[in-house]
């Protein structure tokens, strides 16, 4: 019994990877936390890497990690200060490639993306450097967002990428006003 299991799991991995791809990619990525009739604008990059799997007829699942790095800085009340935040984020895209061409593809795709909170800092001349996680924070770590865009393939070797995030949850629990993360993020991504 066992070794039929083993073969059958084998079999379902060769029909998957039959089908699959790997993408690995850099890009640039802006973060907006909006609290209210606030908004505090961070700009970075990212890296990170998918695994396309196609399901049927062009419709592919793209589970991926990534890495970002954002940050922000200015002057309030004459005080300087600079803000930065590290995230670990686990997209699933849904997408359907579309050829537009002989070796060009045009995918748009949409999906969750559950985020996670590395670290957030902020440093000024006054206070020196603060971890906005810290013990009595009330700033959130976890984030789930939601998002779509469109990738354009070069000869299923170069990826270029645009999409937009929507968060979905409260990052900051310290008062009424609903504190939320959203985002764009431009890449460029190479094909295995």
């Amino acid at each position: 019994m066992k070794k039929i299991i083993l073969t059958l799991a084998l079999a379902a991995v060769a029909a998957l990877s039959a089908n699959a791809q790997i993408g690995v990619g850099v890009g640039y990525a802006t973060k907006n936390l909006v609290n209210g009739d606030n908004t505090a604008s961070y700009a970075g990059f990212y890296v990170g890497g998918n695994y396309n799997i196609e399901l049927s007829n062009g419709i592919c699942v793209a589970p991926g990690i990534d890495v970002s790095y954002v940050s922000n800085s200015g002057t309030l009340a004459t005080i300087d200060y600079k803000n930065t935040e590290m995230y670990l984020g686990i997209p699933l895209h849904f997408n359907y490639a579309i050829e537009i061409a002989n070796g060009f593809k045009l995918t748009p795709f949409v999906g969750p993306t559950i985020s996670f909170g590395l670290s957030s800092k902020h440093e000024d001349e006054v206070l020196g450097t603060s971890d906005n996680y810290g013990n009595n924070s009330n700033y959130g770590r976890f984030d789930i967002l939601v998002g779509g865009g469109v990738a354009f393939d070069v000869q299923d070797l170069i990826r270029v990428s645009f999409g937009y995030n929507l968060g979905l949850l409260d990052r900051n629990s310290s008062d009424d006003v609903t504190t939320k993360a959203n985002g764009l993020h431009f890449g460029v991504a190479y094909l295995f």
